[in-house]
């Protein structure tokens, strides 16, 4: 081999890493489009939650039903629950702080704290975590949603709606 031959096979190397390298910079642009293309995201405002401000959750999620007989555990419903609603994390608890299931580890602390809270009247607490009552069975059961924005009232709604639905296949 002369040094002719030895710099098309370099020039030849170096045009077939710069193919792959472009090919692999324009699937993961195409994974990036997609994922920000997802419709929860859709009627986002770019604004930041802020505590007292109007709720800037987007509509309500429907396209994915909650079927609790789908599901191997309430935890496992609780879990299609927080993932619908794009919840960091999603509580049961009764009206006493006893608690009933979560999507987060050690809740026990968070559930006793947010029922108390709720019996005071408080619809949120310090952090922003929204609380509600559903009514089963002659008790009440707080809900309690840890979200990354405010959760609009349509969109409370239709939580408190799929978690009854799974409070009344699994309690």
């Amino acid at each position: 081999m002369n040094s002719i031959d030895i710099i098309q096979f370099f020039l030849l190397v170096i045009t077939i890493t710069m193919v792959a390298g472009f090919a692999g910079v324009v699937y993961y642009l195409g994974e990036i489009y997609r994922v920000l293309a997802r419709p929860e995201h859709e009627g986002s405002s770019g604004e930041t939650g802020t505590p007292g401000a109007p709720s800037l959750a987007g509509p309500v999620p429907s396209l994915r039903e909650i079927d609790p007989g789908k599901t191997g555990s309430l935890e496992e419903s609780l879990g299609a629950i927080t993932r619908k609603y794009d919840l960091a994390s999603f509580t049961l608890a009764t009206a006493d702080g006893l608690l009933i299931g979560s999507t987060k580890k050690d809740a026990e602390d968070e559930a006793a704290r947010c029922s108390y809270l709720y019996t005071q009247g408080r619809v949120q607490d310090e952090t922003g975590v929204e609380l509600f009552g559903i009514p089963h069975r002659g008790e009440t059961v707080i809900g309690i949603a840890c979200s990354p924005v405010p959760l609009s009232t349509e969109l409370t709604d239709a939580l408190e709606q799929d978690t009854r639905d799974v409070l009344n296949h699994w309690a």
